[in-house]
C-alpha cells in the first residue's frame, strides 16, 4: 500500500544517554515503531495506544500524531482525523494543522480543510506550505479569486517549490493573465515539476474556453 504520509523520525533528543534518561514506556514506543516499519499496523496502533497510559519521554500530542499517521497510511482517514484533532487539542502546531487539512481534503471535507490551513497560517505566517495548500484547494474548486493571492504568497515564501509555480500558472490562466501564467509555467519547468503535462493541459483547456467565449 502506498504510504500517504511520511512517518515521523523518532529519536531521543534529550541531551543524555538512553540508559540515563529512558523511561519504562519508551520500549513500548520502540516496539510500535518496529511494528510500523514492518507493516504491522494494527500491532503498531496497539503499542502506541498502550504508550498513552505509560510513562514515556514522548508527549501525548506526539503519540496521537503517530497514531494519526498509522491510520492515514492504512487509508482510515476518519480515524486519522480524530487522532490528529486530539493531538492539536493538547498542543497547537503548524505541521499538525497542515496534516489535518490534508486529511480533511482526502475525505472531501474542504470546509474543515480550509479551516485547518488557516489555523496553520495563523500560527506561522512565514511558512509557505499552508498558503500553498489552501491556494491549491481553492484552485481545485475553480476559485481563482481566492486561490491566486494565497499562491502568490506561497511563491514569495517558497520560490523554489515547483508545484507552487505550476499552480500559480493555472491560477493566472484562470484570471486571464496569460503572460504571468507563461512565466510561472516556465519556472515550474525549470524546477522540474512532476506531472507538468497535467498543468499544461489544464492551461490549454482554460485558454480554449476563453477563445470560445470571445
Amino acid at each position: 500500500m502506498k504510504r500517504v504520509f511520511l512517518f515521523l523520525s523518532l529519536i531521543f533528543s534529550f541531551g543524555c544517554t538512553l540508559t540515563s534518561c529512558a523511561k519504562a514506556g519508551d520500549n513500548t514506543v520502540r516496539q510500535a515503531m518496529q511494528a510500523y516499519g514492518s507493516g504491522q499496523y494494527e500491532t503498531a496502533l496497539q503499542f502506541f495506544t498502550q504508550a498513552l497510559n505509560e510513562d514515556t519521554n514522548y508527549s501525548d500530542e506526539i503519540l496521537y500524531t503517530f497514531i494519526a499517521n498509522v491510520y492515514a497510511n492504512q487509508g482510515e482517514y476518519e480515524k486519522a482525523i480524530e487522532a490528529q484533532k486530539k493531538s492539536l487539542e493538547l498542543r497547537a502546531d503548524y505541521r499538525g494543522y497542515v496534516t489535518l487539512g490534508m486529511l480533511c481534503h482526502l475525505i472531501k471535507n474542504d470546509e474543515d480543510s480550509a479551516k485547518a490551513y488557516r489555523n496553520a497560517i495563523a500560527l506561522d505566517e512565514k511558512k509557505g506550505e499552508a498558503y500553498a495548500s489552501l491556494g491549491a484547494l481553492y484552485l481545485g474548486q475553480e476559485n481563482a479569486k481566492e486561490a491566486l493571492p494565497l499562491l502568490e504568497k506561497a511563491g514569495e515564501l517558497e520560490p523554489n517549490i515547483a508545484v507552487i509555480q505550476a499552480n500559480l500558472a493555472v491560477a493566472y490562466a484562470m484570471s486571464g493573465d496569460r503572460e504571468k501564467s507563461n512565466e510561472a509555467l516556465f519556472r515550474a519547468r525549470e524546477l522540474k515539476c512532476e506531472n507538468i503535462e497535467q498543468f499544461e493541459d489544464k492551461i490549454d483547456e482554460i485558454s480554449a474556453q476563453a477563445e470560445k467565449s470571445r
